[in-house]
């Protein structure tokens, strides 16, 4: 971490600790870690080693879980617009659940092809929101009111049996009543459907438990009593439908787990505004730099466009250095870009060029999702903390069976 250059630090304990809070509250239900968070391999292969599951949102995801030894049943593939080529690479390493009533033709047309017959889940677009208003249209799954009408076209195909069913409708919630709503409307929907004749076998409530970015406005998600909740409506529902149950948490597992650190490489003074110029700062980190950006427009951030936006504050700056003064500072990126702002008009540590900056909750949703490409800067590195210490460089992080 001497050889200069901006990285990220993951730290395996508080990634185990994450674990643990939701083993704990969740003791009946299967975690599946959502891979597109960071698909970093020490990450994947020290939350596998620990009992979970990988969901995966491309086929080259679930290459990277299949590279780790796990079986079928420990691998999800959800996403939308999955091709036929992406279907012929995972069907026999993963649960796929199909996103439309096309993707079930080509899933079909798959097995038929290998002469198997693929249990797989279907994702359903409910007829409710998350927070308690009638569903909306989306690009994600089939509209729960359609799933009965093609029922007789579901039953017609001789290569696929739907056994489960995949629910996701929005991440980031911090109000543990509004996802026990969630929770109980989806036990609900499953019920409606076994009743209707579907064999539902495993049931998958998506994400949705949430992390304080911003401590100033936020509060932690109350997971008691949310688990309380949980554990009475599996008494409820699930001694009828004897299911599978499966989360996909993400950032819940990794974003405080995960630290970007960037060196100021230059500072000046532009009409009063003091400006810190520092290494990696779009290409580096994006998630900050798209929050100043809404806030140039908007002056406060009234919505969420996961997993770029979350809110006004998603991170903490730090100035790594022991001075005792402060100081106004507007933090920026080196790439010719108006767009390359990471922190406006914050106080930090008096700094000095060559100090380095940290910014928080950069274990999700930071390495992965950056414009490393642009402008040809240094790509960032990544290290992971292990449990005794050790600092493995994990910069190298694409693997695949694929």
């Amino acid at each position: 971490m001497n050889e200069g250059g901006s990285y990220y630090l993951y730290d395996e304990k508080i990634i185990l600790d994450q674990l643990a809070i939701l083993k704990n509250a969740f003791p009946q239900v299967r975690i599946f870690y959502s891979a597109k968070t960071n698909p970093n391999k020490n990450i994947l292969e020290t939350l596998t080693k620990n009992g979970c599951g990988i969901d995966a949102a491309s086929s080259a995801e679930v290459g990277y879980a299949a590279a780790l030894n796990l079986a079928k049943e420990d691998i999800s593939y959800s996403s939308p617009g999955k091709t036929k080529e992406d279907i012929k690479r995972t069907i026999c390493v993963c649960r796929i659940v199909a996103d439309s009533f096309s993707e079930l033709e080509l899933i079909n047309e798959t097995a038929k092809e290998k002469g198997l017959t693929a249990e797989i889940s279907l994702r359903i677009n409910p007829d409710f929101s998350m927070f308690g208003a009638d569903g909306l249209p989306s690009q994600f799954g089939v509209d729960e009111e359609a799933v009965l009408s093609h029922k007789p076209f579901i039953d017609s195909l001789t290569n696929v049996k739907i056994t489960g069913i995949h629910v996701h409708i929005q991440s980031q919630i911090l109000d543990w009543a509004v996802l026990s709503r969630y929770y109980e409307n989806v036990f609900r929907l499953a019920v409606f459907l076994k009743n209707s004749g579907f064999d539902i076998k495993i049931i998958n409530f998506g994400s949705g438990p949430g992390v304080v970015y911003d401590r100033t406005s936020e509060k932690p998600l109350d997971i008691e009593r949310l688990s309380k909740d949980m554990s009475l409506f599996i008494e409820k529902y699930n001694s009828v439908l004897n299911a599978e149950l499966i989360i996909e948490p993400g950032r819940f597992l990794v974003c405080q787990a995960g630290n970007y650190f960037t060196k100021i490489v230059d500072k000046k003074i532009s009409r009063g505004t003091v400006y810190l110029i520092v290494e990696g700062g779009l290409n580096g980190f994006m998630r900050p730099c798209a929050a100043n950006l809404v806030k140039k427009f908007a002056k406060e951030i009234s919505f969420s466009a996961e997993p770029l936006i979350t809110n006004n504050n998603p991170c903490e700056f730090f100035v790594l250095n022991d001075s005792t003064r402060k100081e106004i500072v507007t933090v920026a990126g080196n790439l010719c870009s108006g767009s390359d702002i990471l922190a406006k008009d914050v106080v930090l540590n008096e700094a000095k060029v060559g100090d380095m900056i940290m910014v928080t909750n950069a274990g999700s949703y930071g390495y992965s999702l950056s414009v490393r490409e642009f402008a040809g800067q240094r790509t960032p590195k990544e290290y992971f903390k292990t449990l005794s210490g050790e600092i493995l460089c994990t910069a190298s992080n694409r693997f695949s069976l694929f």
